[in-house]
């Protein structure tokens, strides 16, 4: 099969045209990043679960897209423009392996979103652990720091609409009505201009405070869907068909939906009892936790444990979390995923309140506010810098991609809170580089 992997021998050199290296200001952060990572040692390790199909398109070059998903993480693009940037930058192409300028890369959107796909959450902790390498190398953080972690929990909020009643029941309708249209059932009605109408009422009486008019509404609703779901129950019979797969999935969310909509609070939590709530039709892994906020009660999320370096701030961990479990309980596997990471020992963890009846069993371990034991001088300045790990959150949430969550699957929550994670790393190694080259200008 034609492949865009040559390795470097099999490269040749071009006589008329200079090379990047020559090209490009070799103070550049993006330029000195590249010479401090091991690319070998690391596409071997990313991309070791990965296997190649020998047929279809061109594959290209794992080198490349690998340092694209580095470049993407570390200035939050999406995958268009990662890819667009990618054609334009010369930075970036040497960071990515070219050695010359290239105009046509060939490198899409697609391209990105599949690397990222294949890669999978093993794939970007390999890249978070050279980054851990690097960023002790260069003096981000010693290695001293790596015994010693900060730990905390945070929720990624999932992009999805406000799971309203009303808003649930019009998507299952939509839904039905595209599968009978798959299987070639005649519904007679899709109650398309009902559900149009009495929704525009439902948000009008909203504004004049009729609650009993909405509840009528809401009720009516779903009874039209009850209604819709059983013929189309009925037609599949006639018909006798048996619904498999997709449609099997999508038809059970459908009558999901019916099942819990419009209940007084009661029957919800009767019904919380035999079958979790579905907040979203597209996105069914999203849960719902209540915050206690004045602006935001409720959040449709999932949990994410976040382990820094007790200094330098260095992210060395940031695992997804589901079922909501409580913060205490998500200790060990965060520890353990960071002692993965960076084949330490983690002597001291440092939380906050809520880890509490933590499962970790090592007593002695874990310092919270509460600790009753006699503390070092170093230790007391730990347990007064452990809310240094709030800042470090509020970076990934703006500046990475853990403020909303677009990546579709329990996959996509596992990946997000990574790649905030390493595009965080890569800004903190590339100010270090910075800094260390400041004084080099100065004595120039």
């Amino acid at each position: 099969m034609p492949m865009e992997n040559i390795t470097n021998s099999q490269r040749q050199s071009r006589i008329f045209v200079k090379n990047l290296s020559e090209e490009l200001n070799k103070k550049n952060k993006i330029f000195q990043l590249r010479g401090l990572i091991n690319w070998e040692e690391l596409e071997k390790a990313a991309l070791a679960h990965l296997k190649v199909r020998q047929l279809g398109r061109n594959q290209k070059s794992h080198r490349v897209l690998l340092g694209l998903t580095m470049l993407q993480a570390m200035g939050n693009y999406s995958d268009a423009a990662a890819a667009e940037e990618l054609t334009e930058n010369m930075y970036w192409q040497y960071f990515c392996g070219y050695e010359y300028i290239e105009q046509d890369i060939g490198v899409s959107e697609s391209c990105v979103r599949r690397f990222r796909q294949l890669l999978g959450e093993a794939g970007y902790n390999e890249i978070l652990k050279e980054l851990a390498r690097i960023g002790a190398k260069v003096g981000v953080f010693k290695k001293k720091d790596l015994q010693s972690i900060i730990v905390d929990t945070t929720v990624q909020i999932k992009n999805i609409k406000h799971p309203h009643d009303v808003h649930l029941m019009e998507k299952a309708r939509l839904e039905i009505v595209k599968l009978a249209k798959r299987l070639d059932i005649n519904l007679n009605e899709t109650f398309a201009k009902v559900f149009k109408r009495d929704t525009i009422k439902l948000w009008k009486y909203k504004e004049q405070s009729k609650a009993k008019k909405r509840g009528k509404i809401m009720k009516h609703l779903k009874v039209l869907l009850g209604r819709l779901i059983r013929i189309f129950e009925r037609r599949l019979e006639e018909n006798k068909i048996v619904l498999e797969g997709g449609n099997l999935e999508a038809y059970t969310k459908i009558k999901k939906i019916h099942a819990q909509s419009v209940l007084s609070r009661s029957q919800k939590e009767e019904y919380k009892q035999g079958a979790n709530i579905l907040y979203s039709y597209h996105a069914p892994e999203v849960e719902c936790i209540g915050k206690g906020k004045l602006g935001k009660p409720y959040e449709f999320v999932n949990k994410v444990g976040i382990a820094v370096t007790r200094r330098g701030n260095f992210v060395l961990c940031a695992k997804s979390f589901h079922n909501n479990p409580y913060d205490g309980h998500t200790l060990a596997q965060t520890v353990k995923a960071v002692e993965d990471l960076t084949a330490e020992e983690v002597r001291q963890m440092f939380v906050d309140l809520g880890y509490r009846g933590s499962n970790v069993k090592e007593k002695g371990k874990v310092y919270s506010p509460y600790t009753k034991k006699k503390l070092t001088k170093d230790d007391e300045a730990m347990m007064k810098r452990s809310s240094a790990i709030e800042p470090v959150i509020g970076h990934l949430k703006q500046y990475g991609r853990m403020g909303r969550n677009r990546l579709s699957g329990i996959i996509g929550d596992s990946l997000n809170p990574l790649i905030s994670a390493i595009g965080f790393n890569l800004r903190s190694i590339a100010n270090r580089l910075l800094k260390l080259l400041k004084p080099q200008a100065a004595a120039t």
